[in-house]
């Protein structure tokens, strides 16, 4: 029976990860219990699907990291987020594990240690060998997981891997670059016997752990591409100059097809065939790699030229599923005074702000997910319709004061770090979030080529009641968007005999996952004794922080200046520090 190809990208996300991570156990937890019906003969919906290809940038590449551990073995659903010591890694790693005490501890200082970031990054390894670690194998097979899973990781290379441009002038400066928006590529096997689909593939051995099965690979790439720049600590990876052959920034497709002839690095003669680079925070340069993931299923058996046939319903026979915790909001400002933004601490918060926006954007990816409607991507964004609803109804409130549906988004995306109660409300939204796509959005016209095909394969009896039991209205303004397209000057979707009978691609099938809807998880307030102990905590790191860095300072009257007025510039900064986390915080702050 032909299946349905699903692929999974995780935008950067920081300390949102966790909201990430409820998504992704919510999803296996449907497909599972999806899966567990079909054998037991139940009546539902009897297509397949398959998850293909899984990418990740930052937080969104941890998450990566962790499913292709995830998805080869059984493990709890997380219902109650109060729990600790479950076996599942994403829940342990995002909520319980993590924490701001553990990254503002000291140790990483301690003898004769560099400075490589603000934070301590011990705990980072910690989860990484707790999550990146399979246990030995298990009976566990999802059939829904393609038996080649294949990962891609975007990391910020900061090394470079150096191109000429031209072939005409190796090593002139003219016609070369230096390219830092990396990649890591993996694929999951069997066993060692097993070979890689291409040579640029590092391989992660399902039935060998450790380090012979190619997980420690794996979890310093995670590591890299989780490394935020300056907090947390660089990570170094031994690469082969095959993984950039063709280069990273041309296709699947294209390499497949040697079309255009592949461009070899100029990596010079006396560096070996392998050789270390330096790499941080893949959102750095591709915070939000869709264009991996939707590159990779087009490539795949039966291959697709364009994604044009994915605009269409009816023979939609793939997707991606992009998990967006923070989708860009930012809007043109028509009262933009570039005089009062001029100062260098205004310019350098949107300098920031600039290069991650950046980083999201792909040019050669909008004519395929812009000419229309598209059934070849779905997002996956945070939403809480309690508290917009609770806004609404409160008092003098208005939309510029709704706070973000997701508690981590506070002190810039770090603020889940600060407390546990927002990480687990976030995994608890991400569930549910997750819950209300596969319902609602997450469909197929009953008439779609892979869904006839499988109603077709059963009796009209049973089908009738698949329909009965599991039919969907079109997803949300489908049916009014040639309308909506039309006055807008775009292409029209080709609509034409698409029927108004539409059934969800991974169906919610027992009580457990469908009814009622899961409630909306109650958003925690960070109390102030909390907050006390934290500030705390950031001028100690501060402190041992500054006693490293004086040792780079060779001028010794600022060396001495700098020492002695150390307990004045803590003492002076504790109450603005405080005050600044209060108003980042806003609602999630009880005092």
């Amino acid at each position: 029976m032909a299946t349905f190809k699903i692929g999974i990208s995780m935008a950067g996300a920081i300390s949102a990860g966790a909201y990430t991570a409820g998504v992704l156990d919510f999803l296996t937890e449907a497909l599972d219990d999806w899966y567990k019906a079909k054998a037991d003969g139940e009546v539902v919906p009897m297509h397949d699907v398959s998850i293909e290809v899984i990418t990740g940038a930052s937080a969104g590449g941890m998450c990566a990291a962790i499913s292709a551990v995830m998805l080869q073995e059984d493990f709890e659903h997380i219902h109650d987020t109060d729990k600790s010591g479950t076996t599942n890694r994403f829940y342990e790693s995002w909520v319980n594990k993590i924490d701001i005490r553990e990254l503002l501890k000291t140790d990483d200082l301690r003898g004769e240690a560099d400075l490589v970031s603000l934070l301590d990054s011990s705990i980072v390894q910690q989860i990484a060998a707790y999550a990146l670690n399979p246990g030995p194998p298990t009976a566990v097979q999802r059939r829904y997981v393609s038996q080649s899973l294949t990962l891609f990781l975007s990391l910020t290379n900061l090394r470079g891997i150096p191109y000429c441009l031209n072939g005409a002038a190796p090593g002139s400066l003219e016609e070369s670059t230096l390219f830092y928006g990396d990649r890591i590529r993996f694929q999951t096997v069997s066993s060692a016997k097993v070979a890689p689909v291409a040579a640029n593939v590092h391989t992660l051995d399902l039935s060998t752990p450790g380090v012979a099965g190619g997980w420690n690979v794996l979890q310093t790439a995670a590591m890299a591409t989780g490394a935020f720049p300056a907090f947390l600590a660089p990570r170094a990876l031994q690469r082969a100059g095959i993984e950039y052959v063709p280069p990273v920034w041309e296709s699947v497709v294209s390499a497949a097809a040697g079309t255009p002839p592949p461009v070899a690095p100029v990596i010079p003669p006396e560096v070996a065939s392998s050789f270390s680079t330096l790499n941080v925070d893949g959102g750095v340069t591709n915070n939000d790699p869709f264009n991996y993931a939707l590159d990779y299923l087009l490539y795949i058996d039966p291959p697709c030229s364009n994604a044009e046939h994915l605009r269409n319903p009816c023979t939609a026979d793939r997707a991606v599923i992009s998990i967006a915790p923070f989708p860009t909001t930012e809007q043109f400002d028509p009262g933009f005074d570039p005089e009062k933004n001029s100062s260098i601490f205004s310019v350098l918060s949107k300098l920031f702000a600039a290069l991650i926006s950046q980083s999201r954007f792909f040019g050669e990816s909008l004519d395929q997910i812009m000419n229309g409607t598209t059934f070849g991507r779905f997002v996956i964004a945070p939403s809480d319709d309690e508290l917009v609803k609770k806004y609404r109804n409160s008092a003098g409130a208005s939309s510029a004061k709704l706070p973000a549906a997701l508690q981590c988004a506070t002190i810039g995306a770090f603020g889940g770090f600060f407390e546990r109660g927002f990480r687990a409300h976030d995994y608890a939204l991400g569930r549910r979030n997750c819950q209300k796509f596969l319902r609602d959005y997450f469909v197929l016209p009953e008439n779609n080529v892979l869904i006839d095909a499988a109603m077709k394969a059963i009796d009209p009896g049973t089908r009738n009641l698949v329909v009965k039991r599991f039919r969907r209205p079109p997803p949300g303004t489908y049916a009014n968007s040639s309308a909506a397209l039309q006055s807008a000057g775009q292409p029209l979707p080709e609509v034409q005999g698409v029927t108004d009978v539409w059934i969800p691609i991974i169906p919610l099938c027992s009580p457990a996952v469908s009814d009622p809807m899961l409630n909306p998880p109650p958003r925690f307030q960070m109390r102030e004794s909390t907050l006390n102990s934290i500030v705390k905590l950031i001028m100690k790191r501060f402190k041992a922080v500054m006693k490293v860095f004086l040792g780079y300072i060779s001028f010794w009257p600022l060396r001495v200046f700098l020492r002695i007025g150390q307990p004045v510039i803590r003492w002076l900064a504790r109450r603005p520090l405080k005050k600044a986390l209060i108003r980042q915080l806003g609602d999630s702050y009880r005092g």
